[in-house]
């Protein structure tokens, strides 16, 4: 890893560092700023290493959902990170030759399971949730085949948004914010770093 990578890998701990900080104290300033900078240094360190254009679309999109969701904008954030997963679902199709019958299976169960599961509670949000569950599944399917790494961050991806997902449901609990901010920290970071990762299939893909 360069040093201009590590640089912004830097950033982007420091930011999820700052954005935690902001929970605790309560400081909602702190807290819509680190977590608006989060993608963006990502995205720039994803660059640095040579990264493809529909992962740093991916983390930009990203970006945009983190700021609107920050502001309690549910459904214009929901839109942002459903054009994230596309970007996804698109770089990782691009880069492999198959999709897993068998995380295809898990995730279409698990994802239909936690939408049922909720439907009850979840009111006028029934048909959004249902949707972006869908796109969220489509980002860990294509993601499980693409290496390691990528499996990881679509799995902790998808861990953060059900945890959201319960709690517009009315299903809450103390540790909950903490769960989904660490989850999405990681996942995000494993899913750019799968990406750019030296046995990943970058080379078949048109780089920045």
């Amino acid at each position: 890893m360069s040093s201009s990578s590590r640089t912004w890998a830097s950033a982007y701990w420091g930011c999820a560092v700052a954005h935690a900080l902001g929970h605790l104290t309560k400081g909602r300033g702190l807290r819509v700023v680190s977590k608006s900078a989060m993608m963006p240094a990502l995205a720039m360190r994803s660059y640095r290493q040579g990264g493809p254009r529909p992962l740093v679309g991916a983390l930009l999109l990203s970006a945009v959902g983190d700021s609107l969701m920050e502001q309690q904008l549910l459904m214009p954030g929901m839109v942002a990170y459903g054009a994230a997963h596309t970007c996804y679902t698109i770089l990782f199709l691009r880069g492999q030759a198959r999709v897993s019958r068998r995380a295809l299976a898990v995730y279409a169960a698990g994802g239909a399971g936690l939408v049922a599961w909720l439907w009850p509670d979840l009111g006028r949000l029934r048909g959004p949730v249902a949707t972006y569950a869908a796109m969220l599944s489509a980002t860990a399917v294509t993601a499980s085949s693409y290496n390691r790494r990528a499996a990881i961050g679509g799995a902790l991806f998808v861990a953060s948004d059900a945890l959201i997902a319960a709690h517009l449901a009315g299903h809450d609990f103390r540790s909950r914010s903490t769960l989904v901010g660490l989850t999405y920290t990681l996942g995000q970071y494993e899913l750019a770093s799968g990406v750019t990762a030296p046995d990943s299939c970058l080379s078949r893909l048109t780089p920045i």
